[in-house]
């Protein structure tokens, strides 16, 4: 790699020198200290090149980023010398020394630099080099801004799945920023020009799709909506024009989702901040329930998967599957589960799922409209005498374990039972690019139910398909649905898609307030590791950060966050810019544009269906 070397005497000032290797302590492949020139301003995270000549007539160069400044008087030995110093009645000379830790060594020989070897700072090619810019030759994503307002980037191969997937972020509730975050990373690749040539151009644009889980209030229920706030940040304004984007906004091709507004038979979504008819109201039919096997999303607790519920409830899915009919003439996702099963039925779940059922009369068996309606069977046939019914449905279960079965079913009935029933229809990933699915009103069981059944559907989806099209799933709060300990379907799913899914094309943008409450397979897994503000007391279980940067990542202000990526071998602060879409409904602003478009659409559907005779 032929990379432009600095001179060996030195540069002048006007090459941007710093200063001097300093050689009164010892510089190691690693590690090396600056005496900063008297005229010399520089801050924690620039960055910085040394050129050293080697024996034999080679040069390298190191590049390094500065992690901490010391100052200090060198002839002063006791507290009370500063006094003197200061009144010029004891000599002494202010020395000031920037630690910088090496990031890269060009060309690749592990030496020291030399002592007295000049330091100056890197632009231009040499920060280029520095951050192995020049290595990421499939392509960069914009991760930030360093603190001198110049794009850092993220290797694209270990976004996309090619080297690497899967971001995991850590943070403090409410200060990390950390669903701000990945929607910035989400944006820059559904919403600009950049991100459709990362994606491979119009065509791997328009067929990624964005899943994103919003667990807060409604505030995700806005991001196509242009925030209020961005107008009066100017210097948000041209942070985003440092990373190519001149005229930010709102997402554009956005779909929202969430649950029906309870005691409601019809599919009117829940919200309070938005028109209902801007939302779709999601949930499944009894026919997909069964089907897509979603009853193992019901038992996410340790005690029922490690017990014989668990094996109750295989038993009883397995069950459904067989017996599952459609309802003679109805549309709406209406089934019966027949008292009768041929004897050539088998047992394969997969299997059974794929098939497309029969239909039946009401009088062959069971009716199931709704949740309720699967509880009013299992109670009837716990309260049989025929044994034989008893054992295919729960198995040789004792009956403690049966009602256990039950009581955790109607405990749920409450929380899962508004989300089955005839005529819902579930999240679709055809409508849109980004799909925000509110789960903030719901039960955690619920929560933790719809979470399931979705990434469950975007994982079965992906099988067999290739790594294109791609899926990328944005998930807070994920020791809630992959704790560190324990065991559950949702828990095993997100596992596998940690552990296979950037083959498949399912990325995971995973965020966390500590990362060591989460399974370690998700954020070991994550090629992307992003920290903001953290608690002290959880600082240690991020290994990836030097103990330097762990201290401060407890000061972070909100828009500071800290990335590590593979091809860099040290972690690298960054700070993201002001959203310009709305992030909560206070920051909602009126989209102009967008409700023009909706009124023109309405009105020219208005017109096709009037004849041309009708003057709009």
């Amino acid at each position: 790699m032929s990379m432009p070397l600095l001179p060996a005497d030195g540069p002048s000032h006007d090459d941007g020198r710093i200063g001097l290797v300093d050689g009164s302590v010892e510089s190691d492949s690693r590690t090396f200290h600056v005496v900063l020139d008297p005229e010399v301003l520089i801050q924690l995270d620039e960055l910085v090149a040394v050129a050293t000549d080697l024996p034999g007539g080679r040069q390298v160069t190191h590049y390094g980023i500065v992690t901490e400044l010391r100052s200090r008087f060198e002839g002063a030995d006791l507290p009370s010398d500063t006094g003197r110093v200061v009144d010029r009645t004891l000599p002494a000379e202010h020395v000031r020394r920037a630690e910088v830790r090496v990031l890269r060594v060009v060309p690749e020989l592990f030496v020291a630099p030399h002592a007295g070897a000049p330091a100056t700072r890197a632009v231009g090619a040499h920060r280029t080099a520095a951050l192995f810019e020049d290595d990421m030759t499939r392509g960069k994503l914009p991760a930030g801004l360093d603190l001198g307002g110049a794009p850092v980037y993220a290797d694209m191969r270990f976004v996309d799945g090619r080297s690497g997937g899967h971001v995991s972020i850590s943070g403090i509730s409410g200060v990390a920023t950390k669903t701000s975050y990945a929607l910035f990373l989400l944006y820059q690749l559904l919403e600009t020009g950049q991100g459709m040539d990362l994606l491979g151009g119009r065509a791997g644009r328009e067929s990624v799709r964005a899943l994103v889980f919003n667990t807060k209030g409604e505030d995700l229920l806005h991001v196509d909506r242009p925030n209020a706030e961005f107008a009066g940040k100017p210097e948000a304004i041209e942070q985003w024009r440092a990373l190519g984007i001149d005229d930010p906004g709102p997402f554009r091709s956005v779909r929202l989702y969430a649950p029906r507004r309870s005691g409601v038979q019809t599919t009117v979504a829940d919200v309070k901040t938005r028109p209902t008819a801007d939302v779709n109201a999601y949930g499944w039919t009894p026919e997909q329930f069964i089907r897509e096997q979603l009853l193992q999303f019901c038992f996410t607790s340790d005690d029922e998967r490690l017990t014989q519920v668990g094996f109750v409830e295989q038993q009883v899915r397995i069950q459904l599957l067989r017996r599952l009919r459609r309802l003679e003439g109805d549309p709406t996702g209406a089934v019966v589960i027949v008292e009768m099963v041929p004897p050539n039925t088998g047992f394969n779940p997969d299997r059974l799922a794929e098939r497309e059922p029969d239909e039946a009369s009401a009088g062959a068996g069971h009716v199931m409209r709704d949740f309720g309606d699967l509880i009013d069977l299992l109670e009837g046939i716990v309260s049989t005498d025929d044994d034989n019914l008893m054992n295919e449905w729960f198995g040789r279960a004792q009956s403690g374990t049966r009602q256990a079965f039950l009581r955790r079913l109607l405990k749920l009935r409450r929380h899962i039972g508004p989300l089955i029933g005839c005529g819902l229809e579930p999240v679709s990933a055809e409508n849109a690019k980004l799909h925000v699915v509110d789960i903030s009103t719901l039960h955690d069981d619920a929560q933790r139910f719809v979470v399931g059944a979705l990434l469950d559907r975007v994982w079965r989806e992906k099988q067999g398909t290739g790594r294109t099209p791609l899926r990328f799933v944005v998930l807070d709060e994920l020791n809630k649905y992959a704790p560190a300990h324990g065991f559950s379907p949702l828990k095993d799913l997100l596992v596998d898609i940690a552990e296979r899914g950037r083959s498949l094309g399912v990325l995971l943008i995973g965020a966390q307030q500590a990362a060591s409450a989460v399974a370690q397979a998700l954020p070991r897994n994550a090629s992307l590791k992003v920290a903001g503000r953290l608690d002290a007391s959880e600082s240690d279980a991020y290994r990836f950060l030097t103990p330097a940067l762990r201290d401060r990542a407890t000061r972070f202000m909100p828009g500071t966050m800290v990335v590590s990526q593979p091809i860099v071998p040290e972690p690298i602060p960054i700070r993201f810019p002001f959203p310009p879409f709305a992030t909560n409904p206070d920051e909602a602003a009126a989209d102009e544009a967008a409700d023009k478009r909706k009124t023109d659409r309405i009105l020219s559907t208005m017109g096709a269906l009037a004849g041309p005779e009708v003057d709009l």
